[in-house]
Parts: C-alpha cells; structure tokens; sequence
C-alpha cells in the first residue's frame, strides 16, 4: 500500500490552489440490444485486425502485453459492441440506434500515447492529422477538421511541456519512459486525444456509443458493472485509487484533493476487474472522464438519432463520460456526463478508443 505525504496546512494548500471547475451535468441513459455471452467478450482477440495498432507495434511498456492487473494483456485489445437501439436520458422520447463497433478495452495509456509522439512528432502545427482523419464511417463531416489545426501545439517539444499540467494535480506524462507507462494518458487536449485515436486506426466513440457501451445496452445498468452501489474494489474514485479510504467522499477538487490524494490513486488501466462492463470493457467508470466526438456546448437530444453525433466543429465543449479518480461517486454512474473544454488540459481526463467493423 502507497504512504501518503505528510498533509500541509490547509491555509497553504488553499494558498497554492485555484479553484477546479466543477464537471458536469448529469444525464440518464439506457439501452437495448440482444443478449451476448459477456464470458466470450471478455476474452475475444482483435478479431477485426491482424496487426496491432500502431500504438502497440513497438511493444513497449504501456503499448505492450503487460496491461491489466495481472500484466498479462493486450495494452491495445478492442472489444465488440453488437449494436442495438435504446433511450438517451434514460427517456423514451429520445431513442437512438447505434450501430455495432469495437471499443477498446482499455483507455489510451502513457506508452500509447509515447509512441504517438515519438512516430509522428505529432500531433502539431506541423504534423496534423489529415483532413478528414477518425470520422465515423456513418457519420458524414465526422472527422478531422483542417480547421482545428491551429490549435494544436506549434512543436512536439511545446505539446511535452503542455502534458505536465495542472501544477497542484498529477500529470501522468514524463519526457523519459517511467512508471507511468501502463497509466492513463492525462493533460491532453481533446484535439490531441482526436487525432491520437485517428492515427491509432481508430476515432473517438460518439457520446450515444459511450455511454451504451458503459449501460450494457438494454440492462441500462445504473453502473457498467451492474446495480451495485460504487466500491474502491470496483473503480479508481474519490482518491481511494490506491486502496485506501479516504473520508468524507467529496467532489475531489482543490483544497479537498489536495489533502486527500496521492499520484497512487490513478492506477494502471485495468487495474479493477470487477468493474468491468457487460462487453468486457475495464474503466468505464472512475480513473479518468473519457471524451466522446460529441459537442456540449448544446445540450438537447438529436431527433431522431440513428448514429448520430452533434458535431458542431467550433464547439468549446465536449461530452466526457465516465467520472475520474478524483471525483465522488455519483459522478461514475452512466447517467452522469460532464462538459469538457476543447482545448483544456486537466489531469482527470483522457481517452478511450472505438473502432469500426470491417467492410464486406
């Protein structure tokens, strides 16, 4: 079990912090699809690609075989999701059809995300994704805006600086390889998280594809796991991460955070097994919010919606499921989605990849 660091006074943690800002606007969803054999998605292999995503073709640590808590797995597995129709805020005015994809299993890791950059130097000013790049194959105008590049960091070396963010929090990137490798990938813009899952052969999920995902279709599970209130043993939340119990459970923002967590509590992807969604997923819910394509800046359902994303190319927020390690447990269910700057860079968001099925 980690040791926590001495606790500072208050008055100069308070001295040290600005206040975070409070994610989120909770909404409820549910979902419909046939039964699967959840077993047999536990354990299915890339079945849609032979090679590894460029991501893991290096076999790093982090990109590697080694994720999960017993280091064993695919850092890079993705996992089928059958398709099905079901009711965005758990609201039969509002149904929705998805269609079938692969989500990976697990979120975009350190070593990922390392080998991203050490490939392409990107994504930057001068190396961005190509027009078009990640869109969803039923979505038209879906993927990489051109227009997005300038707001992307002018250099590598400047988007490195930029990964060590939130100077009270804990940024997970290091500019040498360390022990973060198998760790979500933090403090990254939801542009970069874009064009990281373009070149990985992926796209980000749309918010109607995430949070089926993590309500397991038509068992509009409350959690991705089922009905079960919320335990450290099920997902990394308010800063109980490492093992520990740390109480009173606020929202675990600045001063609170700052008393009560460690580095420890944003454990290696996978690291809770029994959290795991109904299609094998791991992380659904706690460790770090997961952005979709989705625009917030308008928050009204599409209607109709046969898998539909509201886009909107200029929005200054996106849709991120899922909760963090720092937030409390209300925050973890699937009914809870919260808005997330474009450009914004905080140390409880990252990623988790979707990919399509292919063509006949």
């Amino acid at each position: 079990m980690a040791t926590r660091p001495p606790r500072q006074p208050l008055s100069t943690l308070l001295a040290l912090c600005t206040l975070a800002a409070i994610l989120g606007s909770s909404h409820a969803y549910s979902g419909g699809v046939a039964e699967q054999d959840a077993n047999a998605s536990v354990h299915a292999e890339r079945d849609h690609a032979q090679a590894p995503p460029p991501s893991c073709a290096g076999g790093t640590p982090g990109a590697d075989d080694r994720c999960g808590l017993g280091h064993d797995d695919d850092c890079c597995a993705s996992l089928p999701v059958p398709g099905g129709t079901f009711n965005r805020l758990n609201d039969p005015r509002y149904p929705a059809s998805v269609s079938s994809f692969h989500l990976d299993k697990y979120m975009v890791t350190v070593g990922r995300f390392r080998r991203y950059l050490e490939e392409t130097g990107g994504p930057t000013q001068a190396s961005p994704p190509p027009a078009g790049a990640g869109a969803h194959p039923k979505i038209p105008d879906s993927g990489w805006d051109a227009a997005w590049n300038t707001m992307l960091p002018a250099t590598t070396a400047e988007m490195k600086r930029a990964l060590v963010c939130d100077p009270y929090g804990w940024p997970t990137w290091t500019d040498a390889p360390a022990a973060n490798e198998d760790k979500p990938i933090v403090c990254a813009t939801w542009l970069e998280l874009f064009a990281f899952c373009a070149w990985d052969g992926g796209r980000l999920p749309t918010q109607a594809e995430m949070n089926y995902a993590a309500a397991g279709g038509d068992e509009q599970r409350l959690y991705p796991w089922g009905s079960s209130p919320i335990t450290s043993e099920d997902a990394a939340f308010c800063c109980q991460g490492e093992g520990t119990t740390s109480l009173p459970c606020e929202d675990a923002f600045p001063p609170w955070s700052l008393i009560h967590c460690t580095t420890d509590d944003l454990a290696p992807v996978g690291s809770f097994p029994r959290g795991a969604g109904r299609w094998g997923q791991l992380d659904l819910a706690g460790e770090a919010y997961k952005v979709t394509r989705d625009a917030a800046d308008d928050d009204r359902p599409l209607v109709p919606c046969d898998d539909c994303s509201r886009l909107d190319n200029h929005a200054a927020l996106r849709v991120a499921h899922g909760g963090s390690f720092v937030a409390a447990g209300y925050r973890q269910t699937t009914t809870y989605r919260a808005p997330y700057e474009t450009d914004g860079r905080h140390y409880y968001v990252s990623a988790m990849c979707a990919r399509d099925l292919p063509g006949p």
